[in-house]
């Protein structure tokens, strides 16, 4: 999965979409024509009490690194991807794939052919009559030992039969209805869900050379 995708839905949207209450305001949440790794972007955690809060988390799971010619550390590397094959079985992954999995709100994401100049390709999920809708990708989310800040990755499939045709990987997108198991199911009934979503559902909204913002309305399909 390339790591670059949007989420322009509105905190109060995603409020009443998801069933979440609101950690944060609309000013340091606002809608994200692109999201890249590191940066801050909405997720969907449940609470201690057994509610749904909208959260602002950074993406990517902070790797330690070490120089390889001076052997001290340096800036970690954000992890963003946990691949399905691996989330349960990895350490880095496992704990938090067990305890802490969240939705990760978006609109569309990115990937990218070719280079000089790379063909980037934006798809939507289409909703009644072929209109882009909002979705969410199953992430999972830690509070990071290196800075105290609450960090999340998205989990990602082998692609199905419409994704292949862009790339070897796909991120991992919930049906509606498997919200509530991917948050609040056991291990294995999450795992259940570790799979590429319907191809008959996706649609290229744009493409174009160094496309790297998401177009606000589709402009082609495919």
């Amino acid at each position: 999965m390339c790591n670059l995708y949007s989420n322009m839905t509105t905190l109060e949207e995603m409020a009443r979409l998801f069933s979440a209450r609101p950690l944060c305001d609309s000013e340091t949440l606002a809608p994200q024509p692109a999201v890249f790794p590191r940066n801050p972007a909405a997720t969907i955690v449940m609470s201690e009490t057994g509610t749904r809060e909208v959260r602002r988390q950074n993406w990517g799971f902070l790797l330690p690194q070490v120089s390889k010619r001076t052997g001290r550390p340096i800036k970690p590397k954000a992890v963003t991807n946990a691949r399905s094959e691996t989330i349960r079985t990895s350490a880095f992954w496992r704990d938090s794939f067990r305890h802490r999995r969240c939705l990760v709100p978006s609109t569309a994401y990115c990937e990218s052919k070719g280079r000089n100049p790379a063909i980037y390709h934006w798809f939507g999920i289409s909703g009644p009559h072929r209109k882009r809708k909002p979705f969410a990708f199953a992430g999972i989310w830690q509070t990071s030992a290196n800075d105290g800040q609450d960090i999340f990755a998205i989990a990602t499939t082998p692609p199905n039969d419409f994704a292949v045709r862009f790339h070897h990987r796909m991120p991992l997108i919930l049906e509606l209805q498997d919200y509530e198991q991917w948050l609040t199911g056991t291990e294995m009934e999450a795992a259940e869900l570790l799979k590429p979503f319907d191809p008959n559902a996706m649609f290229v909204i744009a493409k174009g050379a160094n496309l790297r913002v998401c177009p606000e309305e589709a402009i082609l399909t495919e």
